[in-house]
């Protein structure tokens, strides 16, 4: 099912729409940030597990740093 744009997957027990809107309104919440894509609900008698994940984090380029003696040129370069 699909609940404010974000695909949902109830895999075990009883949970409701209403359950799932409450624990992505929290998690939006949390990280304002990012945009969650998917999250997963598997329900028993003890527990509640929730899985969930984020639209891609663009990645930044790493940068190349130059030594700044020789003692640590010859470590980078063994």
């Amino acid at each position: 099912m699909l609940i404010d744009n974000v695909i949902v997957t109830i895999e075990n027990g009883p949970f409701t729409a209403e359950d799932a809107q409450f624990y992505i309104s929290q998690i939006k919440k949390a990280k304002p940030k990012y945009t969650l894509r998917k999250i997963s609900f598997s329900r028993n008698d003890d527990s509640l597990d929730i899985r969930y994940s984020f639209q891609g984090v663009p990645f930044e380029r790493i940068r190349r740093i130059s030594p700044i003696d020789e003692g640590m040129r010859c470590a980078v370069n063994h």
